[in-house]
């Protein structure tokens, strides 16, 4: 197989503006010239140089040679299509160098075929090529307007994605937040609150009477009634504002079509996704307000008016000496189709676009691979984009290492299949390795990630940081599933391993995990086939920690809608605001060997719940053995009352249980009954139900749990249950980009 290493670098486009923007501190540190030319030696060379360069060169030459009339190219299409000419053999790879400076892209480039074995590479002994997607409003055609607001002439796109140099605008919104920082989230407290509904009825009310799920009508999708001063009908824009609304696990935005100011009500222009109401408690009836010019009156906010062609905003003090405004305006900049060894290495992607999209899918993305093969990401930084950074469509063999994603709309990475496991493309052969993701989800809430895999085979997450999203910090899955003899015992389809993943949820969403596996829905239905619901996931050696709901949720991980051969071992996890482990149904899945401390009042460990659906699950087989469980809150315990198995009892045996500190109520009710909603002591759970036989309830003796070193000391009970102790501190200090 060919293996190539594609720049980001391809993004280069016609150059019309040219300025410079630090990237010390946030991408990846750089190769030298010296290891450049060794990774790409003996290969054919080109070079592309905006200030220098010429398109009717050949691009041969480092410097240009007006005797001879050769030198480097001048814009990204100009090198493509110059290479596409003089290339006489594909066998031999191409590689362009690109020299530093900022490229500002106003088009999609498109590869295929024709650029079999391409690598663009970023060279430069400063700065590594930064290639961005929006347009530049530069900071010296600002004026002031008044004691705050600042405005400028601008004739591009206004979008969703607006920045002072490298921190993110929002949109002037209502409430505002309390101190902006450029790193936030649009969906990020303070909030306003719901007065009422418009419809009201026995099962679905503002007072939540219907459930913690409520059945709403659909009425309900077109808007609801408003508190007096909320809303005013007399904004300027009200037809471009848009109302952020929360539900259970996302939120979505509706653009506001009417209001009536008699009823207080506001209706949107096209129905929402879901009802409002229908999800009471969860949702706390919180919505947000955006891109409202009147309320334009906090440092960090904007309003971009495209008919009368200004950009307007906040800015703190003396930013606007120092840095340019970006307005994201670019969907996708590459497009690979049919593509084959190409190699993205050492250059900086910004500015992207979200194209006003609310939804599901990972695109568009800044990168779109499909039907492609033999594909490297490595060494690159994406940050301030718009929606997704990398998508993966029917593509195998792909390498994304050692690249650093921050501020991202919704997804970094995204990798996805057509649904037939026969089709030669299926996709397969992944590693998303050593990469380090931050605040992912920054402004599409619709159940985010910063990594979200599918495929058929060798799909590998490893030695990664992920850290700071709302919601999950992976997902595997979501797709059409697998049979049980898919894979023979011991393989998987997806390999999860020495991840770290921390501080999820930040309070914002709800029903999420740091690692969260889920199948098709349908294999949540009690008469799903479940031979035909095999997930075949390996999840071992990561360290989940830190999870924050807005109501509930914050799972390490998370097997959700019955997803079956899941294997969970060897992690550790702790502090987290819900079970260190659920399997939501599903067969042969375990939880071995686990190192966790439960600090939160929930359950530990997860089985299926009855209030999905009617009531009635699937068959669930499952085991958890060998773990350590240390619990600290007096509250907790092993399953809750809504969790339950219809058929066979769970394996549970060979664990260490312990409580600090312990009451009397919790040492009588951990462990759960057979009858529903009961709770028993341990001696009543081992005599009942024939579980943890072999258990004990004594001090781990963990090497230093305020220091998070959930390794076993030597003198650990827990060893002679078969135990081992594990040791995951590298994966905190050492997982994700090293140096940053």
């Amino acid at each position: 197989m060919y293996k190539l290493y594609f720049i980001c670098g391809l993004l280069l486009l016609p150059i019309t503006k040219c300025f410079s923007i630090s990237t010390s501190g946030v991408c990846p540190p750089r190769p030298s010239d010296d290891e450049i030319y060794k990774r790409y030696r003996g290969n054919q060379h080109f070079y592309l140089d905006h200030r220098t360069g010429d398109d009717g060169w050949e691009g041969t030459l480092f410097e240009p040679d007006n005797l001879i009339q050769n030198g480097p190219f001048k814009t990204f299409l100009g090198a493509i299509k110059g290479m596409r000419r003089i290339r006489k053999c594909k066998q031999k790879k191409a590689v362009l160098l690109v020299k530093g400076g900022v490229h500002l892209v106003p088009n999609t480039i498109t590869l295929d075929e024709r650029d079999t074995l391409l690598s663009i590479v970023g060279h430069s002994k400063f700065d590594r090529p930064v290639i961005s997607g929006g347009n530049m409003i530069p900071r010296t055609e600002f004026s002031k307007l008044d004691d705050k607001i600042y405005f400028a002439p601008y004739d591009g796109p206004c979008t969703r994605n607006a920045f002072l140099g490298r921190k993110r605008l929002l949109r002037a919104r209502k409430p505002s937040l309390e101190n902006w920082t450029g790193k936030d989230f649009t969906g990020q407290g303070p909030y306003l609150t719901i007065k009422n509904l418009l419809i009201n009825t026995e099962d679905c009310n503002i007072n939540g009477t219907g459930g913690f799920t409520q059945h709403c009508p659909d009425e309900n999708k077109n808007g609801f009634v408003y508190a007096d001063g909320d809303i005013n009908p007399n904004w300027s824009n009200l037809d471009k504002a848009e109302i952020f609304v929360y539900q259970a696990w996302d939120a979505e935005r509706g653009t506001i079509g009417r209001v009536d100011k008699d009823t207080n009500s506001l209706y949107f222009e096209r129905p929402l996704r879901y009802a409002v109401g229908s999800h009471p408690k969860p949702s706390g009836w919180r919505y947000i307000v955006e891109n409202v010019y009147e309320e334009l009156d906090s440092v960090g906010e904007y309003y971009c008016d495209e008919k009368k062609g200004m950009f307007y905003f906040i800015p703190p003090e003396g930013a606007l000496e120092a840095e340019d405004v970006f307005v994201g305006t670019a969907d996708v900049m590459l497009e690979v189709t049919y593509g084959e060894g190409i190699d993205l290495y050492d250059l900086e992607l910004r500015h992207g676009n979200d194209r006003d999209i609310e939804g599901t899918d990972e695109t568009p993305s800044l990168l779109t691979f499909e039907y492609s093969r033999n594909i490297s990401i490595e060494n690159c930084c994406f940050t301030n984009v718009g929606y997704t950074a990398i998508y993966l469509l029917a593509s195998i063999n792909i390498n994304i290492a050692e690249n650093r994603f921050t501020d991202l709309g919704y997804f970094a990475i995204g990798t996805d299949y057509k649904g037939d496991i026969n089709d030669p493309l299926a996709t397969r052969y992944i590693t998303i390795r050593k990469n380090t993701f931050r605040r992912c989800g920054v402004v599409n809430m619709y159940q985010p990630a910063c990594v979200h895999v599918r495929g058929v085979s060798d799909i590998y997450v490893t030695d990664n940081d992920i850290g700071f999203t709302p919601y999950a910090g992976m997902r595997v899955g979501w797709q059409s599933t697998f049979s049980a003899e898919y894979k023979r015992p011991g393989e998987y389809v997806f390999y999860i391993l020495r991840n770290h993943v921390h501080n999820f949820g930040l309070g914002m969403l709800n029903d999420f995990a740091g690692i969260y596996l889920s199948s098709n829905s349908g294999c949540s239905k009690a008469d799903a086939a479940m031979s035909k619901c095999f997930l075949d996931a390996y999840i071992a050696n990561n360290v989940i920690h830190r999870s924050v709901p807005y109501y509930y949720g914050g799972i390490g991980v998370y097997g959700d809608t019955a997803a079956s051969h899941l294997t969970v071992e060897k992690n550790w996890i702790y502090d987290l605001s819900d079970a260190a482990v659920n399997f939501h149904c599903g067969q042969q899945n375990q939880a071995l060997n686990n190192m966790i401390q439960h600090v939160n009042s929930e359950r530990v460990f997860g089985v299926c719940n009855s209030i999905v659906g009617n009531g009635t699950e699937v068959k669930q087989i499952l085991t958890f053995k060998q773990n350590v469980v240390y619990v600290t809150n007096t509250d907790a315990r092993l399953w809750r009352k809504a969790d339950r198995w219809d058929y066979e009892i769970p394996d549970v045996d060979y664990n260490d249980y312990y409580f600090d500190p312990s009451d009397e109520t919790q040492m009588e009710e951990f462990f759960p009954s057979t009858v529903q909603g009961a709770g028993v002591s341990f001696e009543h759970w081992r005599k009942e139900t024939g579980n943890d036989l072999h258990s004990i309830i004594e001090d781990p003796l963990y090497m230093d749990m305020k220091k998070e070193d959930f390794r076993l000391t030597c003198q650990s009970p827990a060893l002679k249950l078969g135990i081992k102790s594990v040791d995951l501190r590298y994966v905190r200090l050492l997982s994700g980009t090293f140096g940053v």
